[in-house]
């Protein structure tokens, strides 16, 4: 049973308005962020992707980070623009780069932050869930979320 903290209240025109998707560029981050476009348009909401990464070896100051992350959220623009393609709604999404060795808290940690309704990840399929158990950041995620989590 979720306590309070994590029950969702419905917004303005609907329950799931503000969406965000845990991205990796797999093939299940990439299926979860069809499924939350599909919602956000179906809710009139809107989805917002976040990509989490390791902070780089070679990134010391600021400005090294700045630059990174630029690249990084580059190479997220050209990954999006193939699933956009793909899908048959017409979507804009907004997309953030972080830094952190601990996506779950970081997922968990920006959606509070940002006030999220829902927070949308891949499963990394259902055979690594049968035979190793469900994924550690997974784990993670479930337990710190500030809102409810679907698990495509």
């Amino acid at each position: 049973m979720a306590s309070d903290q994590h029950r969702a209240e419905p917004g303005p025109g609907g329950m799931f308005r503000r969406i965000l998707v845990g991205y990796d560029g797999s093939a299940e981050a990439q299926h979860a962020l069809h499924v939350a476009i599909a919602l956000a348009a179906d809710l009139h909401g809107d989805a917002h992707v976040l990509l989490v990464v390791r902070p780089p070896a070679h990134a010391e100051t600021p400005e090294e980070r700045s630059r990174a992350a630029e690249a990084e959220r580059a190479n997220l623009s050209r990954g999006l623009a193939g699933v956009q393609n793909q899908t048959q709604h017409r979507w804009e999404v907004s997309t953030e780069v972080v830094y952190a060795d601990d996506p779950a808290l970081a997922i968990a940690g920006y959606a509070e932050e940002h006030g999220f309704d829902l927070i949308v990840v891949g499963s990394h399929g259902r055979e690594q869930m049968t035979h190793r158990g469900i994924g550690q950041s997974l784990q993670a995620l479930l337990r710190h979320h500030p809102c409810p989590v679907l698990v495509i």
